[in-house]
């Protein structure tokens, strides 16, 4: 059984000129931008963290759905396994958008 060839989807902007105008005034999770631009959330991931270094990302943190704890201090861009407190695994990804003034 021969694997199926796909076509890369043309491009008229940069990976990271379609993640600024999808986060631009809205708040996104990794999955759906990668849904959105169609790629993997790694290579999703590895654009935010260039983003997150130039000061343009905005991020709110993820946060514990079993006892609220929120996920502030951390600096990993990715959800978290458990939480330090419930152990639990119930946690909503953290959300990015673009700073504001740029």
């Amino acid at each position: 059984m021969k694997k199926k060839e796909t076509i890369p989807r043309e491009r008229n902007l940069t990976i990271r000129q379609e993640l600024m105008h999808l986060l631009a005034g809205q708040c996104l999770s990794v999955s759906l931008l990668s849904r959105e631009i169609r790629l993997s959330e790694k290579e999703i991931y590895s654009h935010l963290e260039q983003m997150q270094r130039t000061g343009i990302l905005n991020i709110t943190p993820a946060r514990c759905t079993g006892c609220g704890y929120l996920f502030a201090k951390r600096n990993r861009l990715k959800k978290p396994g458990k939480c330090p407190q419930c152990k639990g695994t119930h946690i909503e990804q953290p959300l990015f958008s673009i700073a504001t003034g740029r």
